[in-house]
């Protein structure tokens, strides 16, 4: 995945495309519900136009990437057995190809029901694990740790990550409400 100095389209950041400024001016957005446990058993969906073209960029970023072994997947596909390689190697065989396609198939039903203002909870449920991993990606790529406050913190412009900070704080908003909703809607 790239580090965003371009923005998605492959727009400058003094475009018209979804740069650091825009996603700053919507950041306060996130901070409101953006899913919505219906009664109908369903869910509103109120994520702004340009959280949803981030999300539909990085998803196809990350399937792009789903079949390397680039290091920055090392959280999506881990070590299974640390002091058995040839174990680790069998896990590896038996298991990664079904985990990419079941990344692959949610990314899928992100890119089918981005327009829907209401998603099932499947639909949902694959929209968690898009974003989950997009943070896992993100967070390997920042050195993210759990001791670390960057959901709590504004990224410093000075930062050549703050961009990717700011994308990884806000796809954690957004992880958040859905975490929310979900939970909200069981009986």
């Amino acid at each position: 995945m790239s580090d965003h100095k371009e923005q998605p389209s492959g727009e400058s950041e003094d475009s018209d495309g979804l740069g650091p400024e825009e996603l700053e001016q919507d950041s306060e957005v996130v901070f409101r519900p953006l899913v919505t446990a219906l009664d109908s058993g369903r869910f509103r969906m109120d994520f702004p136009d340009n959280l949803c073209q981030l999300l539909v960029s990085l998803a196809e970023e990350l399937d792009e990437v789903l079949d390397s072994d680039s290091p920055d997947l090392t959280r999506l596909f881990p070590t299974a057995y640390a002091d058995d390689p040839d174990m680790d190697a069998g896990y590896q065989i038996l298991a990664r190809g079904q985990l990419v396609d079941h990344r692959r198939a949610a990314i899928e039903t992100v890119r089918e029901s981005m327009d829907s203002k209401e998603l099932d909870e499947e639909q949902l449920n694959s929209w968690m694990l898009v974003i989950n991993d997009l943070r896992l990606v993100i967070g390997t790529r920042l050195d993210v740790s759990e001791d670390d406050e960057l959901m709590f913190e504004s990224p410093d412009p000075e930062d050549p990550n703050s961009y990717l900070t700011e994308v990884y704080r806000v796809l954690g908003f957004m992880l958040g409400d859905i975490v929310d909703a979900l939970t909200g809607a069981l009986p």
